[in-house]
């Protein structure tokens, strides 16, 4: 059954079990402004209001156009049914993210008291299941929250899971507070897991970025279609990159002009080091400059 619904109208519970993509939401606002909407969200009736199930990103797009309305298909099912039918609704197109297929499986055995055996009824393996069990069981809340919220990324919290819970947090504040990629947090939790004393595990925690920049410098790279300077080559480029974001996130966030004059003064001399440095190297790389072309 097709019909028009008042977004007011909408219950949006089940986005607690997406994940906030900002890009992706401008994108559709884009695309609604270009189109219109070319597909129905798909909603159920619950307790008098219409509980959502697909659609998310058209709806937060609309919300944010101010549209009145949205188009929508209404089905008739249960709770349990429901969670199903989002799995299945998005394995096309734009599929969910495994975190956010854990959410769903996770909620199933919560709430629904299933068992993985009946998990796997919803045409899903037994390991499939138990991967996203174990993925979501093993993150402390406050991840979930960051992840939930678009502060991390799915892939920052695979490699969180890999520490035990007490050290969750303290991993999840310096990704924060250092603006760290998720490679560099996979470095940094490498490191911090092959620590072989107190002292060495307290450096990592106090000194993070030292310690990312440290495991980089171990790698071994050995690319069997390069020379030994290719690898070397190679390498280099790996770390600049590294530390390029790293340079990025300090002077972006904060901002630069938090600074002091004091500590500006300071800095002067290291900054235009660095602008001479990036004019010799674009010289060197001027044929790969996009901006040559």
């Amino acid at each position: 059954m097709h019909l028009s619904i008042e977004i007011g109208k909408i219950d949006r519970s089940f986005s607690e079990m997406r994940l906030t993509r900002p890009e992706q939401i401008a994108w559709m606002q884009n695309s609604l402004k270009a189109v219109g909407q070319l597909r129905p969200v798909v909603v159920r009736k619950e307790k008098g209001v219409y509980q959502m199930l697909d659609g998310f990103k058209r709806y937060y797009a609309c919300q944010a156009l101010k549209w009145e309305e949205l188009q929508a298909h209404l089905v008739e099912v249960d709770n349990v049914t429901a969670k199903a039918m989002i799995l299945s609704y998005n394995q096309q197109g734009s599929p969910l993210l495994d975190y956010e297929e854990a959410q769903i499986v996770y909620s199933l055995k919560k709430e629904h008291l299933m068992k993985q055996e009946e998990i796997t009824l919803l045409s899903k393996s037994f390991p499939w299941v138990s991967r996203r069990l174990s993925f979501i069981e093993r993150l402390e809340e406050s991840v979930r929250t960051h992840l939930q919220l678009g502060k991390i990324t799915p892939t920052h919290a695979r490699e969180l899971v890999k520490l035990p819970r007490g050290k969750q947090n303290v991993f999840l504040k310096l990704i924060i507070d250092n603006n760290l990629t998720s490679r560099q947090t996979s470095l940094l939790i490498t490191k911090y897991l092959q620590s072989k004393t107190k002292e060495e595990e307290t450096y990592i925690l106090k000194n993070p970025v030292e310690a990312v920049l440290q495991q980089c410098m171990e790698e071994e790279i050995n690319d069997c279609r390069l020379s030994l300077h290719g690898n070397r080559l190679l390498k280099t480029i790996r770390i600049l990159a590294r530390q390029q974001h790293i340079f990025i996130g300090q002077t972006t966030n904060p901002p630069l002009n938090e600074l002091t004059d004091i500590e500006l003064g300071i800095l002067a001399e290291g900054f235009t080091d660095i602008v001479r440095k990036t004019k010799t190297i674009r010289s060197i790389l001027k044929k790969y400059d996009n901006h040559e072309r």
